[in-house]
C-alpha cells in the first residue's frame, strides 16, 4: 500500500522460472529487469539505467558491470563501454560475452535490461521444466531477435555467491534434454562462427547426458538414434570433443556408441 507503483504477486511457490514467467506476465513499461531475492543494487542502479535508455532508445538489449561476494571477498567484474547497432556486431558481442572471457557474463539476467517490446511480441518466457542455466537459455531465445546491443561500464547490481545457491548445486538430469531442444531451436538465428560451434557442443553435450543420466536401459537405443540425427544435422566442426565423447563413437559404429551408453549405467 506504500508504494502504487509496485505489485506484489502471492502464488504457489513452483521455482525461479515460474516466479519470473509471472512476472512477466504482468510487466508493463519499455524495459524489464531482474533482480534476485538475496542481490542488492546500487543506489544510482534505475536512474543511470533510464538516462542511457532515454539517450539511446533504439537499444534492445544493455549489460552493465557488477560487484560478486563472496564469504570472504569482493570482486568487480568490469565490461568495456561499446554500443552495437547492426545484427553483425551485436553477434560479435555476444560471442565476446559469452565465450571469450575469462567468465561467462551472457547468461545471467540481472546483469541486463531487456526491451520490453521484443518480450512481448515474441512471448519469451523461462523454462519451468529447467532448474540451472534457463536465464541463459532465456537470453539466447532474447537475443536472437535484437538489432542492437550496448554495453556499460558502470558496476550497478551487487550479486551474492552463495555456496548453497541453485548455481553451485548444477543441473538436474531432467535439464539436459529441454536444455538442449531449447538452444537447438535458438541456434539457427545465430550466423557467427564460434557462437554456433559453441551452441553445437552444447546442444550435443546436453543430449548425451540426458542418454547418460536419464534414458533408461529400454530407451538407449531410440535416444541414441535422435542423438545421431542431431550430429548429422550439426557437425561437430571446429571445437574438439574429448575421445569418450557419445559422438566418437558414433563415427566407429552404432552399436560401439550403444554399448558405450550401457556401460555407463552401470
Amino acid at each position: 500500500d506504500r508504494y502504487d507503483d509496485i505489485i506484489f504477486i502471492h502464488k504457489e511457490n513452483g521455482g525461479v522460472s515460474s516466479a519470473s514467467n509471472a512476472g512477466l506476465d504482468i510487466a508493463q513499461g519499455d524495459y524489464i529487469c531482474f533482480i534476485d531475492s538475496d542481490d542488492w543494487v546500487e543506489p544510482t542502479y534505475l536512474q543511470t539505467l533510464r538516462s542511457y535508455i532515454k539517450n539511446e532508445d533504439s537499444i534492445d538489449i544493455l549489460f552493465f558491470s557488477m560487484f560478486l561476494y563472496s564469504s570472504d571477498k569482493k570482486e568487480i567484474i568490469s565490461l568495456s563501454n561499446s554500443i552495437c547497432k547492426n545484427r553483425q556486431a551485436v553477434e560479435n558481442e555476444i560471442y565476446t560475452l559469452r565465450y571469450a572471457g575469462e567468465r561467462d557474463i551472457f547468461g545471467w539476467t540481472w546483469d541486463k535490461i531487456f526491451k520490453a517490446d521484443i518480450i512481448r511480441k515474441w512471448h519469451i518466457r523461462f523454462l519451468e521444466d529447467v532448474g540451472f542455466r534457463e536465464d541463459e537459455l532465456f537470453t539466447f531465445e532474447f537475443c536472437r531477435h535484437i538489432m542492437s546491443l550496448q554495453t556499460i561500464d558502470l558496476p550497478l547490481y551487487n550479486y551474492r555467491i552463495s555456496n548453497s545457491g541453485l548455481t553451485i548445486k548444477g543441473m538436474r538430469p531432467t535439464d539436459y534434454l529441454p536444455s538442449s531442444i531449447s538452444l537447438e531451436n535458438t541456434l539457427s538465428y545465430f550466423r557467427h562462427k564460434g557462437i554456433r560451434v559453441n551452441m553445437i557442443h552444447s546442444i550435443t553435450s546436453y543430449r548425451a547426458l540426458h542418454i547418460y543420466k536419464q534414458c533408461s536401459i529400454s530407451q538407449i537405443k531410440s535416444a541414441l538414434e535422435e542423438y545421431r540425427q542431431l550430429t548429422i544435422r550439426h557437425p561437430q566442426s571446429g571445437k574438439k570433443c574429448p575421445i569418450q565423447h557419445l559422438t566418437q563413437y558414433l563415427k566407429i559404429g552404432f552399436p560401439f556408441a550403444y554399448l558405450y551408453c550401457l556401460l555407463r549405467k552401470f
